[in-house]
């Protein structure tokens, strides 16, 4: 009787679970991934037995990391089995994992759930359907050894709402927790009551690894001297935190909603007043989660942040700064740029022709022409960017003398009726994204001559 009693509790537990979080629709298929350890054998049963009631179909996905040889091919056969056993397909791969850690430059650990992901995106998108997730077993343990974790390392409030029950991960496909409200202690009874006989990786025993040494040493230390129910105070925290976290961020969406504009498919803008004004709290969030929308999804860090902030307050127009993976931010008339780089060598083409360079005080005796054009030298050593000769690219803009206000490279060559196949080989002169130059046409209205001009810059273009 017990051992049903605990089999039917478990199974209701991952269902409540599931319900309130939304993790599972009618008809979809789940790629579980199955290492053939406790954690994720209970899970592949627990889906299992609820298949038929929320009409799922399951794909069970095998990573050999070859970490532990003979033990490793072992755990290969055990899942390779069990799937059999209850006839769902499994899909084994193979990686030498150390090697690749190794090449990359990286920790085993990263390079492992690298290979691991990469299987499940590839089986995924095998499965050719719209409705596929991908499930993987962190449990209410995993969720406590992971705060811990990023307390010590040093973590933002979002930080601190631990593991997600559903994220969104590459190509559209959601990574689902079912066993997020589950101890480790119940699903080692889970599998004993069901003689599911699941692989023990005793690697996980050795205190080898960050997560083994808070596991098998600061867990049971704290448990033993501060607090005997450590895990669930830490599942608090991270339920309040999460509370919290899903309203910052409902506050955000709507001035995102609001303010912001996605012009190109790699490029947001918004407000810069309104960006600038915002709580700090929120307006770095809103930063993120446009960098989100054109493709940043991680690795945005505090330093990035703050740098941000800083030209935000400066407000100067054409003042940058870079984000990682060749995104970045930039200050542009009144609007704040997000966008990512494009590649230079694919999207601007050579140009035979260079550029001469005088900086005088005065013009005496010079005549300006469609090749020879003066600026005011200060300005633009004050943009703080670097001064370049080569054709358009996406994103560009000109402020043309004469006018108020920017307007796209492309708008120009448009009002100028300039025909489509010269556009490409028209050299322009550049401060970062802003052309002060369109060669044979144009000077920008910000870098032209005044009155209070004190240095001018005087460039030649010559074939």
């Amino acid at each position: 009787m017990w051992k049903q009693y605990n089999k039917i509790m478990i199974i209701e537990k991952v269902k409540n679970t599931i319900l309130n979080n939304g993790l599972l629709e009618k008809g979809e298929h789940i790629v579980i991934g199955l290492s053939g350890g406790p954690d994720s054998v209970c899970l592949f049963h627990v889906l299992n037995e609820i298949r038929e009631e929320f009409n799922i179909t399951l794909h069970a996905v095998h990573v050999n990391h070859q970490f532990r040889p003979g033990a490793a091919e072992e755990d290969q056969n055990y899942v390779e089995l069990l799937c059999k056993k209850y006839d769902i397909p499994c899909y084994s791969f193979t990686y030498d994992v150390n090697k690749i850690a190794s090449d990359e430059g990286i920790s085993g650990e990263e390079a492992g759930r690298n290979v691991r992901y990469k299987s499940f995106y590839k089986i995924a998108n095998k499965i050719n359907s719209q409705k596929v997730k991908i499930a993987v077993a962190q449990n209410l343990n995993d969720q406590a050894e992971t705060l811990l974790m990023r307390i010590i390392r040093g973590t933002g409030t979002d930080g601190l709402s631990g593991i997600e029950y559903m994220r969104s991960g590459e190509g559209g496909f959601s990574i689902i927790r079912p066993l997020l409200d589950i101890s480790r202690k119940e699903i080692e009874e889970y599998c004993a009551v069901n003689n599911l006989n699941p692989r023990i990786d005793h690697t996980n025993l050795q205190a080898i690894y960050t997560r083994n040494k808070v596991r098998l040493e600061l867990i049971p230390y704290i448990e033993e001297n501060f607090n005997k129910n450590i895990m669930l105070a830490l599942n608090r925290l991270a339920n309040i935190a999460k509370e919290d976290k899903e309203y910052i961020y409902s506050v955000v969406d709507k001035i995102i909603e609001k303010y912001a504009k996605q012009n190109e498919e790699n490029l947001i803008s918004i407000d810069l007043n309104i960006l600038k004004n915002l709580y700090p709290a929120v307006r770095n969030r809103v930063i993120i989660r446009l960098f989100k929308k054109i493709g940043l999804i991680q690795d945005i860090s505090a330093v990035h942040l703050k740098a941000a902030e800083n030209i935000l307050e400066e407000a100067k127009t054409s003042s940058s700064v870079d984000f990682p993976n060749d995104y970045g931010i930039r200050i542009s008339y009144g609007n704040a740029e997000l966008y990512k780089k494009n590649d230079d060598k694919d999207n601007y083409y050579e140009l035979n022709g260079y550029l001469k360079s005088k900086i005088l005080m005065d013009l005496k005796n010079i005549c300006l022409n469609e090749n020879t054009q003066a600026f005011d030298y200060d300005k633009i050593k004050n943009s703080g960017c670097k001064l370049i000769l080569r054709t358009r690219k996406q994103g560009d803009y000109i402020c043309p003398k004469g006018m108020k206000g920017t307007k796209k490279l492309q708008d120009f060559f448009v009002d100028a009726k300039i025909k489509k196949e010269r556009r490409d080989f028209i050299p322009l002169v550049c401060l970062g994204s802003e052309v002060i130059w369109i060669i044979g046409y144009r000077i920008s209205e910000n870098y032209r001559l005044k009155e209070e001009t004190a240095h001018i810059l005087l460039l030649e273009y010559s074939i």
